[in-house]
This record gives C-alpha cells, structure tokens and sequence, in this order.
C-alpha cells in the first residue's frame, strides 16, 4: 500500500481574463492582413526605428568593449528612452502642434512625458531601468523585443545573435541600414548623452538630427528605407516585399484620387473601396495590374470582417439579453436561440419565410454595391454595429438586427466558390468547422437549407454563437490555461460573464498611413485629408508600372 502523502496541495485555477476574440471568427481576418502588409504590425508604428535599431546593435559593437547580455540590455534601454526624448524636445522647441513627425508613438513615450519640460534635468536611468515606477517597459529588451525585433527578423534586417543572447544584425541588410543612420547622426554625442548621470533638455538640442523628422534630410537613409518599405531593389524583394509594395502603393493610390470625403480616414476609405470596388463618391477604383491582385484582397478581407461583426454582434446582443430578461443565466446552449429569436421579433412575418425566399427579397432591394454611402448598405451596417453601446439596454434589438442584415447582405451577394485564391493559404487552414467565408458557402448551401428565417437564426445563435464559444473557450482553457470564458459553465446553469462589444480587426493600415507620412511620401491638407507629396507621386508611378 502507498504511503499517504505528507501534504496536500490545491491546485491552483487558471485565473480569469477578458482575452481576444472569443468565437475564433477574426483569425481568418487576421491572418488576410498579414499577408497583405508584411513586416508592418500594429505595433510598428515609426519607420525610423526598421534603422535605429540595428543601427544601435552595430554602434553598440563599435562604442563598448563589453557586449554582455546585460550591458547591452542597458544600453539598448537607455538608447530607446533618449531617442524617443529628443523627439519629444524637438516638437516642444519648434512649437510643432502636429507630433505626428516627431514623438508620436515612440517607444516609452507615454512615461517619459512626465519629466517636466520646466526640469533642470533628469536621469535615463530613472525611465530605462528595469524595475522602478517609471520604467519605461517591461520587457528587458524594451520596444525592440516587445515590439519590432519580430518584423526585422521576417525582413532578414536583424536575427538571433549565436551564442550573444541578444539580436544581431544582418550583415547585408541590417548593416547597411546601420551605416545609412550613422551617416547623418553625431554618433558619438549621443552615446556621450546616454552615458551621463543627469541629462538637460538643452543637451538634446545638439542631437536632433535623430528626431523621427530628421530622417528625410538624410539621404542615405531615406533611400534605404524606400528601398525596405517599397521593395524597389532586389534586396528587399523577397519576405513578402512585392505584396507590402502593391499593399502601400494601393494606399498611395487612395490618397490620389480626386473623390474625398472628410469624415472618412484611410483605413475606412480602403476598406470601402477595396470590398465595393468603388471610391467613396460611387466611381470605380480603377488600379494598374500591379495593383488588382491586392485590391481583391483586401476586398476578401473586408467580406470577412463583415461576416466576423455580424456573428460577434448576434453573440454579445444575446449574452446581454441573457443579462436583462434572465437574470443572467440559461439552463444550456439552446436556450440562446430563444433570446435571439425574442431580439428579432422586428422582423415580423418575415420570420415563417423559407430562408432562401428572404434573401432573394434582400438581394432585390440591397443598395448598388458601389454605393456604399448608402445608410442600408452592409458597410454603413457594420460601422453603425461597432458603434453602438452594449451596456445600453435600449441597443440589443437594433444590435441584433443590424447583425442579421449584415449576414442576409452576405448571402444575397453570394460568395465565391474559393475566395481566398489570391493569399497563399494552405485549403486545410480553413476548417469547416471554424466560420470563414467559405464555411459560409458550405454552410448556406447544406445546414441552413430549407430554414425557415426564424429557424435559421436559431442556429446561428447557437451554433455560431453560445456553443461555439464554449468549444472556443474550452480549446483556450485546455491548451493555454487561460480563462476567457464569457458565459461559464457551471452546475445546471450557463451564467453570463460579460459579453464583448463586436469589433472589427485593425489592419496595420493606420500604422501605414504613419510610415508613409515618415518617408515623406504623404502629407495631410487644411481637411486633414491625406494627400500625395511630390516625392508621393513619383514613387506611386513606380509601384503602379509593378
């Protein structure tokens, strides 16, 4: 007989989070976007770091005789905190009210605006330390391994360093982005800064050539990173480089275009045009053969935003219904088709049609797909859904609805029999078991054949909705330990957690729209509307011949 241990231990639950993402319907989306912008990220959001940071690693091997792990993990903090200071007081000094080609977005600059700008001085080691209240990051490697060592390694600018234990530097690429910052920067004043025990406001003026701003006045370096971003040279060609340069010419091409409208900024003007295939005053979007392909997908990225939204949205009007009329629980999955059914009592008779009968009714009065102004039309819909408060009672209905039109627009547009032929996706990635667009098809074609409406969002409610989320929730709890349940199982009951507000992705289009302003390529007119430069426009003719 064993013997009887000598303590007992509880084992410890994983511990409750709100997590991403809760029915596995923007995995698809996300992975469409990053075929089309790749080695930008949502966290990549000034061009001048694709240079400093390697410039850093090849001046850190030049400046110091020690290159331990923990020397370089000080330096590279201290680097960070200094550079993104020298953009703050460089705004400050020319009075630019328009951070955008200075500061914005730095790494740590949120904590670093708390030294004062009246201070006498101040201490990097203060901000670029790894423990202490104004650490600039957690990360030991701060922004470069919380952020951009991922996007410089996928462009073969910087790598694993053998037997370092920090990056280094490729010696094609990384090198010579290296040596084009180098170029144009007082190098040695700025390690001379960095290494002091206090620093002035006044010591950063001499170093403003580092400012994100200063990046077009050095030549060598602004070519370099046209190079990288564009993929003008055979060098930075490879890793996706044609698709990022089709993706940012097709911008570049955006902001060309007569046809503007103030209230739309260029993620929503993309995702318009591309899905539609027409600008925002209803014209077509006529685009070079360099251009066709990523256009399309872009437009099956937005097709699948769409049906994301409006799965999201059903899902989160029926958990906070669960919340008002039952007390905020349901006995088992299946009584969620019940709260949806209650949600969408406005659609009246409509609800004892065959499901195939009300689309054909939709399909005949949807609005011109180029017409994506239009108040009905599936984008407005889904714009309207993201904006709407779910913690407004007074919203669920109107949320529910707008998410079934959206899905009735979806079906009465029609979907292709294999829409992602333009991504190089393996089939297999597509699970049917998963929602995408072509499980859509699968799906409208079998399983929701011969529904009525009513019976059709009874599935929808449940199967995309309640009991999806468990067999997400579970699959997360299970190989992750993360919990990220938003109705919980428990002892004869399903009790709602929260319900998350429906969302769409965001596309890395924003910090795009950024990188291009960095390279000079465009500028925003006295509208804020974003237009061409001069260097904009020659480098657009390039990208739109291939």
């Amino acid at each position: 007989m064993a013997a009887a241990p000598d303590t007992v231990a509880w084992v410890r639950p994983p511990e409750p989070i709100r997590g991403l993402d809760h029915l596995g319907v923007q995995a698809p989306c996300i992975a469409l976007y990053g075929q089309l912008l790749p080695g930008i990220t949502n966290v990549t959001d000034r061009a001048r770091y694709y240079s400093f940071h390697p410039w850093v690693l090849w001046a850190f091997e030049r400046q110091y005789s020690d290159h331990s792990v923990d020397e370089f993990r000080r330096v590279l903090r201290r680097a960070e905190c200094l550079f993104a200071l020298i953009a703050i007081r460089h705004a400050r000094v020319i009075g630019d009210r328009d951070d955008g080609l200075h500061g914005r977005a730095m790494v740590g600059r949120d904590k670093l605006l708390r030294i004062e700008e009246d201070a006498d001085g101040f201490a990097l080691e203060d901000y670029a330390t790894l423990e202490g209240p104004n650490r600039y990051f957690k990360n030991k490697l701060g922004g470069l391994g919380q952020y951009y060592f991922g996007p410089l390694r996928d462009l073969r600018v910087l790598d694993h360093h053998e037997g370092a234990g920090y990056p280094g530097y490729d010696d094609q690429r990384g090198r010579k982005l290296a040596e084009a910052f180098a170029s144009a920067v007082p190098e040695d004043a700025f390690f001379r800064v960095l290494e002091q025990e206090t620093t002035t406001w006044e010591e950063l003026d001499e170093l403003v050539a580092f400012c994100p701003c200063g990046l077009r006045d050095n030549t060598a370096e602004h070519e370099l990173l046209l190079d990288l971003f564009l993929a003008r040279t055979e060098l930075f060609q490879g890793d996706g480089g044609t698709t990022r340069r089709a993706s940012l010419g097709l911008m570049l091409d955006l902001a060309s275009q007569q046809s503007r409208d103030p209230e739309y900024a260029l993620e929503r003007l993309l995702r318009g045009a591309a899905y539609t295939g027409a600008l925002v005053d209803g014209a077509a979007w006529q685009v070079t053969e360099a251009h066709q392909r990523v256009l399309r997908g872009w437009g099956t990225y937005q097709r699948n935003e769409l049906l994301s939204i409006s799965v999201q949205g059903l899902f989160a009007a029926v958990l906070r219904a669960i919340e008002r009329d039952e007390a905020s629980k349901i006995r088992q999955a299946s009584e969620a088709a019940e709260v949806a059914v209650r949600l969408l009592s406005s659609f009246g008779a409509n609800l004892k049609l065959p499901l195939d009968a009300l689309v054909t009714r939709v399909r005949g009065s949807l609005p011109a797909l180029a017409d994506w102004k239009h108040e009905d039309h599936e984008l407005q819909r889904g714009w309207r859904l993201q904006s709407l408060r779910l913690d407004d009672d007074t919203n669920l209905e109107e949320i529910a609805r707008e998410s079934v039109e959206i899905l009735l627009a979806l079906l009465a547009r029609g979907v292709d029999e294999y829409p992602y032929g333009d991504f190089e996706l393996d089939p297999e990635y597509f699970d049917p078991r998963e929602v995408h667009l072509l499980s859509l098809r699968h799906t409208s074609k079998n399983e929701w054949t011969g529904l009525t409406v009513e019976a059709w969002i009874r599935w929808v409610a449940v199967q995309w909705g309640v009991a999806r989320h468990l067999r997400v929730a579970l699959r997360k709890l299970r190989g992750e330990r993360r919990d990220t349940f938003r109705i919980r199982p428990l002892e004869g009951e399903l009790r709602v957690v929260e319900a998350p507000a429906p969302v769409f992705t965001i596309p890395r289009v924003s910090r795009a729209q950024q990188i291009l302003r960095d390279l000079g390529l465009v500028e925003y007119d006295a509208e804020g509307v974003m237009v061409l430069t001069d260097r904009g426009r020659t480098e657009l003719e390039a990208c739109r011949v291939g």
